[in-house]
């Protein structure tokens, strides 16, 4: 019985969760051209739908309808995702111009009604007979007459403003070519503004727009928030850009004329731009803060009842849209027996192109010194209003603290929300001079000419002298080949015979003969100063007498080199013999280092 209450709730949570995944929606162009043939498709996702409502096509004309389905499987880490389709598309003829809106479609599936989205299609008017493509003010790149025309237009929202007042500056690029891609780029320059750049999404994307009778795709390049520094006329300076072109060229091909792609190079420039700076009128009120648009004022206090020398924080918040960042701080008057600190500002501001909106914080860290009751003024915050261009004054409320007495040498104690790093802590700067006997002892003032003054220059200068003549015995000593193989001839062998041991451990016999013979030659040519190539059992002989070996130990080292080279052609040797063989070869060479050092 449990396992079917469990498999019941499991199908309750699959369907649960496949109702989730439900929905109903719309896609399809936003702007098409007036007689242009055009689909929106209503989707349907995972459920079978019926009794569909469509919207009136304003403006449109409705050629066909028709149904499609389909299914998508997807695994994604292991998890399988499952999803159906149900297309319902709409064919459509744009017949009038203009802009509309279309109501939203709705369908039932499963039990309940789902509906898409409203819809915004402009639909734009034709090409204009005889319309030029382009502009005819002289900037290059504009004219063409293969339908690739090319242009870029700076487009400022207003043309007379006031101080600091924001404009909406947009560049965007008009063409005709199916293919395009930006080289180089200079932005106008905005000299005379202070510039707030509006996000824009990564992948650029074209709109269709009507432009002097003429539709072109449209991208946005740039688009930001201008607020003017100085009055007069601020002219916008052109920027350049640089760009490839796909066009097609006519060639004559195995079936006759054809069209092949080819990039051309294209440069436009944009157009100037001039804006009217007007002063902001007359008669400021004495709180004017500089600020332009249109704004709201609050503000709180950390606390009302506090001890003398603990700090009080008040927080001014200033909401709203226009030149937030580029704000005076409001005037705040405090007692006199309050220290008021540097105050703490946090501007977080979104740019659209609608304006700069957000918020300001000012926060004003403040300590009273003394006990009693006191008042804090409310604070007043004028702005320019864009709107009924006029002076707005904003006030906060008035707050009463009581300062209790504090205790005895207490110092500033931050409190709730503000930040006092920098507070001072009162009565405890100043320490109270040792009155008692003291014994002075004179220390020696001259240094220069003394022996630790010598020293610091002798030392290093000794150290010096010696570093050189021992790096020249090094050096003379690297350049004699011969002694240097002759000195670390012990150590080479020593190397070779680990190897053969290894090989002894795991009772290769032909490895191991091999390399103990290689030892044993490599040490003697190294320690006699003869080459590999030149060494025989005579001339060894010869020159170890030289070396003062006796002739036990040449006996010796000639028994080893006769038994390698016989264990080479006859390797059916035991492990005894190969252990024999190494502490042989080590106590040979071993007796030879104890002769060279005698």
């Amino acid at each position: 019985m449990k396992r079917y209450w469990i498999l019941f709730f499991s199908l309750v949570c699959v369907a649960s969760l496949w109702a989730d995944n439900v929905r109903f929606s719309v896609s399809g162009p936003r702007q098409v051209i007036q007689g242009q043939q055009f689909q929106l498709e209503y989707t349907l996702y995972n459920a079978s739908g019926k009794n569909l409502r469509l919207p009136e096509f304003s403006g449109c004309k409705v050629l066909y309808q028709g149904t499609s389905s389909g299914t998508s499987v997807s695994v994604v880490n292991g998890k399988v995702d499952r999803q159906t389709t149900e297309t319902h598309v709409i064919t459509l003829r744009a017949d009038k111009e203009g802009s509309y809106t279309f109501s939203p479609a709705t369908i039932s599936a499963d039990g309940r009604t789902l509906s898409t989205n409203t819809w915004k299609l402009t639909i734009l008017p034709p090409d204009k007979a005889g319309a030029s493509t382009g502009q005819s003010s002289g900037r290059s790149g504009g004219q063409s007459s293969d339908g690739t025309a090319l242009f870029v237009r700076t487009i400022l929202s207003k043309s007379k403003v006031y101080e600091q007042e924001a404009v909406l500056a947009t560049i965007k690029l008009y063409t005709q070519a199916s293919g395009i891609q930006a080289e180089n780029y200079s932005f106008p320059s905005f000299e005379g503004f202070v510039v707030q750049d509006i996000d824009l999404p990564q992948n650029t994307s074209f709109d269709l727009e009507n432009y002097n009778g003429v539709n072109y795709k449209v991208a946005v390049l740039k688009q930001c928030l201008l607020f003017p520094q100085r009055t007069g006329k601020i002219t916008v300076t052109p920027g350049k850009f640089d760009f490839q072109v796909q066009t097609y060229e006519l060639v004559n091909g195995p079936f006759g004329p054809m069209r092949v792609p080819q990039g051309v190079s294209r440069s436009v420039s944009t157009n100037s731009a001039t804006v009217e700076v007007m002063s902001l009128p007359s008669g400021k009120p004495a709180s004017f803060m500089g600020g332009v648009g249109d704004f709201s004022l609050s503000s709180s206090v950390s606390s009302t009842h506090v001890k003398a020398n603990e700090a009080i924080t008040l927080k001014l918040i200033i909401k709203g849209s226009g030149n937030l960042k580029y704000l005076k701080n409001p005037d705040l008057k405090l007692p006199n027996d309050f220290e008021t600190y540097d105050p703490k500002v946090d501007v977080s501001v979104k740019a659209s192109a609608g304006g700069v909106s957000g918020t300001r914080t000012v926060e004003y860290t403040t300590i009273p010194r003394f006990a009693g009751t006191f008042k804090i003024p409310a604070v007043e915050f004028s702005y320019f209003d864009i709107k009924s261009k006029s002076y707005k004054t904003l006030r906060t409320e008035e707050y009463e603290i009581t300062v209790d007495k504090g205790a005895p040498g207490s110092g500033g104690k931050a409190a709730n929300f503000s930040n006092k790093e920098d507070l001072k802590l009162l009565n405890q700067d100043i320490h109270y001079i040792k009155l008692n006997n003291m014994n002075l002892v004179q220390t020696p003032t001259v240094y220069i000419g003394s022996w630790t003054y010598w020293l610091w220059y002798i030392i290093p200068a000794l150290a010096f002298i010696v570093f050189v003549i021992i790096n020249r015995k090094q050096a003379k000593a690297n350049a004699n080949v011969a002694l240097m193989k002759n000195r670390k001839a012990n150590k080479v062998a020593s190397k070779r015979l680990k190897v053969a041991g290894k090989y002894l451990k795991n009772h290769d016999k032909e490895h191991f003969y091999d390399e103990v013979l290689k030892a044993v030659w490599g040490y003697l040519s190294d320690k006699l100063g003869i080459p590999t190539s030149e060494l025989t059992k005579d001339n060894v002989a010869a020159e170890l007498e030289k070396y003062g070996a006796g002739a036990e130990l040449i006996a010796e080292f000639n028994d080893i080199l006769g038994r390698c080279e016989f264990a080479q052609y006859a390797p059916s040797q035991s492990d005894e013999a190969m252990d024999e063989l190494y502490a042989h070869t080590v106590g040979a060479i071993g007796k030879m280092e104890n002769t060279v050092k005698k």
